[in-house]
């Protein structure tokens, strides 16, 4: 198995998998613009920096496989913007006050699992990311 083909690839699948994941509530929820946007900026950072890390993080993983970028280089810079994703979301699910998940109508109270399952995609591209920076270090 080729690890140096295999991580770049899995770690840009992740964050697909991520920003779609992230997404989700502002494509699925009809007629609450408001509490949206209070929904993504919750806490002190909100979560679109982490949104749109990932979104680069696609970019960014495949340029070392295409050829276009040094891949140790890349995976130094994925490893930095895995671990930062990860502390984003950390900072957002943690802060996220439950007055603002219990505000949304009862159709979406899969919103309360929400930042619970990003953080988790989020940890396993922050893995990724590392797997890869240590493969490419040797």
């Amino acid at each position: 198995m080729d690890l140096d083909y295999l991580l770049p690839h899995l770690g840009a699948g992740v964050c697909l998998v991520l920003v779609a994941l992230l997404a989700a509530p502002y494509a699925l929820i009809e007629g609450q613009p408001e509490l949206v946007g209070a929904y993504y900026n919750a806490g002190p950072l909100g979560v679109a920096g982490a949104l749109f890390l990932a979104v680069l993080g696609i970019v960014i993983f495949l340029s070392g496989v295409r050829g276009q970028a040094d891949p140790t280089l890349v995976a130094g810079i994925m490893l930095a913007v895995g671990l930062t994703i990860f502390a984003l979301t950390v900072v957002w699910a943690i802060t996220m006050e439950s007055t603002i998940i219990f505000s949304f109508p009862s159709q979406y109270s899969w919103l309360e699992y929400h930042p619970w399952a990003s953080l988790a995609v989020s940890g396993v591209l922050a893995g990724v990311a590392g797997g890869y920076a240590a493969v490419a270090i040797n």
